[in-house]
């Protein structure tokens, strides 16, 4: 009995040593589906590997160069079991390449042998110029016929060595030239070889094939939100086209993966969180209680002091956009555009015009029902019409439940504003100094419609108890008393006029200075004689 327990153990031993000793699998893994946060990305490729029964051992090449430490997570088919799971460094070959970088480190090693080829015939071209300058001697009794045949021989061999040099230092200047570009694109653009491996050890019952899901994350991949909003015309809704610039600087080429956008945070870890107190006051940042932000610092701290880091505000919850069909991203610093969805979203239309600062009438969309969009902040570009009118920003953080747009000036609503009064005194008995002030406002309404019309103006505010603002006349003006904001709000009918008029006067103590009026300045060259 105890012979047959000892002979099992031998050949189990035996067993494992042979499962040991079976040459590793080998599996370059591609990129199949990609998750892109706004500080990194989670890739995932699965792969069919065929095991040996008893231990086997499979490496899974070319997993990205920014991999984030312990994100590496293996699942396998049911009927295997997972023993070990690690990660090594290594650099690839140049078969390995992604093919652009391929071909453009032959083109280079191509144009180098071209150089070395053209200075080894330049070379050749030397010695023999020397050999026939050692060989010029006229050898004594050479008669005339045969001095001439030899000058003639010394002469064209010369010119032709003279050509072929001149000849072959232009086309060095020419290649050297190109591999000069070439550098720099290099330069800007470098290959990194450096790579990971994950090594998967496992223990198999029976040789089969098994399918092993692979996914992990890196850094140096990100995304952000930017926005075409398209107002076809006035009275109809507003048509949002919610957009993404991709970066990929993984070192890895995403060919035809599927990807999905996460406003989520890659870093995030599993630490259970904890309540603080939710404190409410007017100069307390809401904080909703409790806001972790260690692992998004820690994200970071390996980043280069170049990297430019941006707080981005989005929505309360984390959403995810996949994205239809499949794409392609090399790696590099240049974005990725690509849609996200659209939306039509019912806007009002109104005009604007604070002719105090600028004699103009601003057309403006307020759009509602935006905050349903999981809108991140982000760069919008406005288009009117057919008319592309400038950019804007969508800052989440300042936009109540209304999104206002401003679509340009409209020059068929005519502002103006004009000072009737400026004028001073000075009383000697109450020792006050009185300045009063008239200002008329008037708009007019060129166009074909009525129109919705806001004007603003303001007053000055004192914060001086010994400084005395008296309005006298504001034409029905609502005034906000904190801002001195003057609004008014009215509907405007074709073809009609309305005129504001603003007095008021400021009192304040004779023997000192106020600055009411502020004067307009402009920059001009200066010219020296």
């Amino acid at each position: 009995m105890k012979k047959h327990t000892l002979l099992f153990a031998l050949f189990y031993v035996l067993g494992i040593t042979q499962s040991v000793g079976q040459a590793p699998v080998i599996v370059d893994s591609k990129i199949e589906e990609a998750t892109v946060y706004l500080n990194g990305a989670e890739l995932r490729f699965t792969e069919n590997v065929a095991v040996k029964r008893g231990l086997s051992v499979v490496r899974f090449r070319g997993i990205s160069r920014s991999l984030v430490d312990n994100s590496v997570h293996v699942t396998a088919a049911s009927g295997v079991n997972l023993v070990s799971v690690s990660v090594e460094e290594e650099t690839l070959p140049v078969s390995a390449m992604p093919v652009r970088f391929r071909v453009r480190k032959d083109s280079i090693d191509k144009l180098q042998a071209q150089i070395i080829d053209i200075n080894n015939r330049i070379s050749a071209y030397d010695a023999e110029q020397q050999m026939l300058k050692e060989n010029q001697r006229v050898q004594p009794g050479t008669s005339l016929p045969e001095l001439a045949k030899t000058a003639d021989f010394f002469r064209d061999r010369s010119l032709s060595i003279q050509t072929a040099q001149t000849e072959l230092r232009r086309k060095l200047a020419a290649v050297t030239a190109l591999l000069a570009e070439k550098k720099v694109v290099e330069d800007r653009d470098p290959y990194n070889a450096r790579r990971y491996t994950v090594v998967v050890t496992v223990r198999s019952g029976n040789d089969q094939t098994v399918p092993f899901t692979v996914r992990y994350g890196v850094e140096n991949a990100s995304w952000e939100a930017s926005y075409d909003i398209i107002v076809p015309e006035i009275n109809m809704p507003v048509t949002l086209q919610y957009k993404a610039r991709v970066y990929n600087d993984t070192g890895l080429e995403w060919s035809d993966v599927k990807l999905w956008l996460s406003s989520g945070d890659l870093t995030q870890n599993s630490t259970r969180p904890y309540l603080t107190v939710w404190n409410l006051n007017y100069t307390s940042a809401g904080n909703e209680g409790y806001l972790n932000q260690r692992a998004q610092n820690r994200a970071f701290e390996s980043s280069s002091d170049t990297t430019a880091v941006v707080d981005r505000a989005v929505s309360e919850l984390n959403a995810l956009f996949a994205l239809e069909g499949v794409h392609s991203l090399a790696s590099g610093g240049t974005p990725y555009v690509v849609g996200v969805k659209g939306e039509s979203l019912q806007a009002s239309y109104e005009y604007l015009t604070i002719p105090k600062v600028e004699n103009n009438v601003f057309l403006l969309a307020k759009v509602t029902g935006w905050e349903k969009l999981n809108l991140i902040d982000g760069v919008a570009n406005i288009y009117y019409g057919n008319s592309y009118v400038g950019e804007s920003n969508i800052d989440t953080r300042l936009v109540g439940d209304t999104l206002e747009l401003s679509l340009g000036r409209d020059n068929q609503i005519v502002a103006h504003r004009v000072k009737m009064e400026d004028k001073g005194s000075t009383s000697s008995l109450a020792g006050k100094r009185s300045e009063s002030f008239v200002y008329e406002i008037q708009v007019r309404n060129n166009r074909k419609v009525a129109v919705s019309l806001r004007v603003q103006d303001q007053l000055p505010i004192s914060q001086e108890k010994d400084i005395v603002v008296d309005a006298s006349e504001l034409s029905g003006a609502s005034l906000d008393a904190a801002s001195g904001r003057l609004q008014w709000l009215r509907s405007l009918a074709p073809g009609e006029t309305v005129r504001y008029r603003i007095a008021f006067e400021v009192r304040y103590p004779r023997n000192k200075s106020v600055q009411i009026r502020k004067n307009r300045t402009v920059q001009t060259p200066r010219y020296r004689h």
